[in-house]
């Protein structure tokens, strides 16, 4: 399984097919795998798709700090440095320019690469997408705050049996108890370093949401219909001011569109991608 060295951690990321490349980058807790039912109809598509384990969750390593939107997204330029390291020798080691397709917090990361390296991004697709810098609600406020305290004082697989999995995020995919299941798998085999003692400065989080208008790639945001008010309001506030972007709302979805609705995602995102 391929590992790669980014930004001082060790990195777990798969590679597959041929042509423009699209990295998909999953919400917080989860990993890779929240993509699968998006890796077949890309590549059919005519496009390579890069997904990959951001720091401390899934196959990557587990890092004593490090969490904040800045490494993440660093983490993500040195990982495009480094993809064809086993392709052949007279590929450039660096994959220079993708389409970047963040959910929720991967969304969050999609926006702080965006900032950091404009070059290298050629479109966006912020879906259900996180926003550094908006001010959540006081119930979305009390969930994070009531899941960090449940991590320091029951455990990570605990907080997130009984805490993280209740939020409405997963309303959607519940009403799937096939597709539950998976989203339970991977979410319960999150260790929640960054909710540790001591593991991030408190309460940090870069301002992206004042400078929305800096960014300039074309950028697709996707908001599912019954998503929480927070995650509804941040898709408007993104579709309003990124200069090129449009917003599309899924009907009869919630937080997970590429689990919940894959096909009508997938349609979505391929073309968005297509004429880009």
């Amino acid at each position: 399984m391929p590992h790669t060295y980014t930004n001082g951690v060790v990195t777990f990321y798969e590679d597959a097919g041929e042509g423009p490349v699209v990295v998909l980058i999953h919400g917080y807790g989860a990993d890779l795998r929240l993509w699968d039912a998006q890796v077949s109809p890309l590549k059919e598509a005519g496009f390579r798709v890069i997904r990959y384990d951001v720091r401390g969750h899934g196959r990557s390593m587990i890092a004593p700090d490090g969490y904040t939107f800045e490494s993440y997204a660093a983490d993500l330029r040195d990982l495009l440095d480094r993809l064809n390291v086993e392709r052949p020798a007279t590929e450039s080691l660096e994959v220079e320019a993708v389409h970047a397709v963040g959910l929720s917090m991967g969304g969050g990361i999609g926006l702080q690469f965006a900032l950091d390296y404009p070059e290298r991004v050629l479109s966006l697709t912020l879906v259900d997408s996180a926003l550094p810098g908006f001010t959540y609600g006081d119930e979305t406020t009390a969930h994070i705050q009531n899941f960090m305290e449940a991590v320091r004082s029951e455990g990570a697989h605990e907080a997130i049996d009984r805490v993280w999995l209740q939020h409405p995020f997963f309303d959607g995919v519940r009403r799937d108890p096939e597709r539950f299941a998976g989203v339970q798998e991977i979410l319960l085999g999150f260790q929640a370093p960054d909710m540790r003692e001591g593991a991030r400065p408190a309460d940090y989080r870069p301002d992206i949401a004042r400078r929305l208008t800096e960014i300039k790639a074309p950028t697709l945001v996707v908001a599912g219909e019954n998503d929480v008010p927070d995650f509804r309001l941040i898709a408007d506030v993104l579709a309003e001011n990124i200069a090129d972007a449009r917003l599309t709302v899924i009907p009869a979805c919630w937080h997970l569109p590429p689990v919940e609705r894959p096909e009508e995602f997938n349609e979505l995102l391929i073309s968005f991608l297509r004429g880009t």
